[in-house]
């Protein structure tokens, strides 16, 4: 096995892990105060390292330490997956365009978990908005890249998320900035879980059409 074969299959693994991400904002929530909600409150508030007030809510996040480790390590890993894996499986300019966005989500988040918002709010949205465009930009450049519909259907679902947190930063209308916020993010953590187990497995280049099978 050539050092190229196990460095793109690190890659994959680390991908692999990326629905844990999801898993872990769902534990951490268990953990916080009675008026944080999934739906109306805002991800990087389960990373506040003091309690915050928002609209009358008070935020508070017991496990904050954990979110902020893992905001950290699963950005890193997103970043690594992509440059790793995604560059030696996503063929084309779209799939260097989707590589080079997954890097900007990665560092993005990374950034998210270095700056929580309640201590400096103006350096973590810096870092924090453009993952909210870039990761479903991935996530379609991804499946033109394989050309792959299902791909390109859960980007879709992933761009219904952006424009509802676009639409309630604008009119201010933040009822339910939680819930857009993980319908814009959380396929991406899922999906490329399935392009690297696809990528990588033994049914290489079955599932996902346009996929480039990981060199031996």
């Amino acid at each position: 096995m050539s050092a190229t074969h196990r460095l793109a299959l690190l890659g994959a693994a680390l991908w692999t892990l990326q629905p844990l991400y999801v898993v872990t904002e769902l534990v951490v929530s268990r953990h916080t105060s009675a008026d944080y909600s999934l739906a109306h409150s805002t991800i990087s508030d389960l990373g506040n390292t003091a309690c915050r007030t928002i609209r009358g809510d008070v935020l508070c996040s017991d496990w904050h330490a954990g979110m902020n480790v893992a905001f950290v390590w699963f950005g890193l890993a997103l970043l690594l997956g992509a440059l790793l894996l995604g560059l030696r499986a996503l063929p084309g300019r779209a799939g260097r365009a989707s590589v080079a966005l997954w890097c900007v989500s990665g560092l993005g988040t990374i950034g998210v978990g270095l700056a929580p918002v309640n201590e400096d709010g103006a350096l973590h949205s810096l870092v924090a908005v453009p993952i909210f465009v870039a990761q479903p930009l991935a996530l379609l450049l991804m499946g033109i890249s394989l050309r792959s519909r299902s791909t390109i259907v859960v980007a879709g679902l992933s761009f219904v998320g952006v424009i509802g947190f676009a639409t309630l930063l604008l009119t201010d209308a933040t009822s339910y900035v939680g819930a857009f916020e993980r319908l814009a993010l959380w396929p991406g953590y899922l999906w490329v879980a399935v392009i690297a187990l696809a990528v990588s497995g033994p049914n290489a280049g079955r599932t996902t059409s346009g996929a480039a099978r990981i060199p031996a």
